[in-house]
């Protein structure tokens, strides 16, 4: 499997590091893997398609219509 690391992750979504962070920290999303010879965090194909779905859903915007 194909690993991400966070400046791939945040390219591909188009976001910053900070909001990452703290989607991670809120538990929007599961904590980062982290590579166990070099310590750096990752995520997996599986990973970033819950981020895109998460991004996805921060960026719909629902109105009400009221007579």
């Amino acid at each position: 499997d194909k690993r991400f690391l966070i400046d791939e992750v945040i390219r591909e979504l188009g976001i910053s590091r900070k909001t990452l962070y703290l989607w991670e920290a809120s538990g929007k999303i599961p904590k980062a893997k982290r590579d166990p010879m070099s310590n750096y965090r990752f995520w997996t194909e599986a990973d970033l398609k819950i981020l895109k779905g998460l991004q996805d859903v921060n960026n719909m915007k629902i109105y009400s219509f009221t007579d």
